[in-house]
């Protein structure tokens, strides 16, 4: 039998909020409430970084308190969990035995494989979908509650980009970001003699790193434009994010429009290069103007490029009006109070405390 004092020192300890070490948190953590609505987020691999983000941004808002566990070592860019299955399964069967809401990032393999638990009467499930789609095969490169599974679990279901919405995705929850925290990890940053431009080439053939190479070196041989490319690839996730906030802007990617590596540069106040024209559809259809610098193939990713170092005033106003709508969006507290209020509305009425 648990005490009521051992359910509130698990819910209540340290690892409410995580950063990679090179980014010290200036994120602000919710006192700790024992009626809070308590969830327990599970995954092994963490994509994109963001569910540790997911979990982070939740703390941040009173009404939800989020634990956090993985399993597993599969992203050799960011490790950070607050439980550990292999090493703390006994503190997580009792997160698990007294959470309100258990949510599956990804898919369910971790709660009904390593946990052997599924569905019970009294807790809600959640899942969020993550994965990015082939632009060549958008239909067959994702499948929503294949084989039903997310009805018989009787899900709260998420999509972590606009996009899922095409999919039947109900909620969109954005992809969080500790804004303060990136902003003020790029202060200090001055423009030096070359325009530095950041990339993570995580996908080259879809992403466009054979393009943004083409057009920086273009302009650098050709029309003499202090511009350079800064790949940024095979580090961790902080190492990642300090050279970034080196940067003077960011290009992302040709495919989705803006995603995690564009939504870190906007947060730090840099102008992000982005495109894809169903992507900024999605955003337009819900009524929020397209935030970043619109590239959607070579020619013109080369000549943003050329405005972004040459043209006055136009990188600094780009990355002001990117950076207000990461901090609209996608800044902690903010997903933090639209995910508590949509898993609040989910459990009314069904909590087994």
């Amino acid at each position: 039998m648990v005490s009521r004092a051992q359910i509130d020192a698990v819910w209540s300890a340290a690892g409410r909020m995580l950063s990679p070490s090179l980014v010290p948190s200036r994120s602000a953590v919710a006192p700790y409430d024992p009626s809070a609505l308590k969830v327990l987020q599970l995954t092994a691999y963490d994509p994109g970084s963001s569910v540790y983000r997911y979990h982070s941004a939740a703390n941040t808002v009173p009404g939800v308190v989020s634990a956090f566990a993985r399993i597993g070592h599969s992203n050799p860019h960011c490790d950070l969990r607050q439980w550990d299955l292999e090493i703390d399964e006994v503190t997580i069967r009792v997160l698990l035995a007294t959470a309100d809401v258990v949510h599956s990032h990804m898919d369910y393999y971790v709660l009904t494989n390593n946990l052997r638990e599924g569905a019970r009467p009294g807790r809600t499930m959640a899942r969020t979908y993550h994965g990015s789609v082939d632009p060549g095969n958008m239909a067959g490169s994702i499948q929503v509650n294949k084989d039903g599974i997310d009805d018989r679990m009787k899900a709260v279901v998420f999509g972590a980009r606009p996009y899922h919405h095409r999919f039947g995705v109900p909620h969109w929850l954005p992809i969080p970001m500790p804004v303060d925290d990136y902003l003020a990890l790029a202060k200090g940053h001055k423009r030096g003699a070359k325009f530095r431009i950041a990339h993570s080439p995580t996908m080259r053939r879809i992403k466009g790193t054979s393009e943004f190479l083409a057009a920086v070196d273009y302009l650098a041989t050709h029309e003499g434009v202090p511009v350079e490319a800064v790949l940024i690839e095979n580090m961790s996730h902080g190492e990642a994010l300090q050279m970034k906030a080196e940067c003077d802007a960011v290009f992302d990617s040709f495919w989705l429009g803006m995603q995690g590596s564009g939504l870190e540069g906007g947060a730090m106040k840099k102008p992000v290069l982005a495109g894809d024209p169903d992507a900024q559809a999605d955003l337009v259809k819900l009524g929020i103007p397209v935030p970043w610098t619109i590239a959607n193939d070579g020619n013109e990713l080369r000549d943003q490029i050329r405005r972004l170092v040459l043209e006055k005033g136009f990188a600094e106003a780009e990355g002001r009006r990117v950076h207000e709508y990461v901090r609209t969006f996608h800044d902690y507290p903010v997903v933090g109070a639209k995910y508590a209020k949509i898993l609040t509305e989910a459990v009314r009425g069904t909590s087994h405390r």
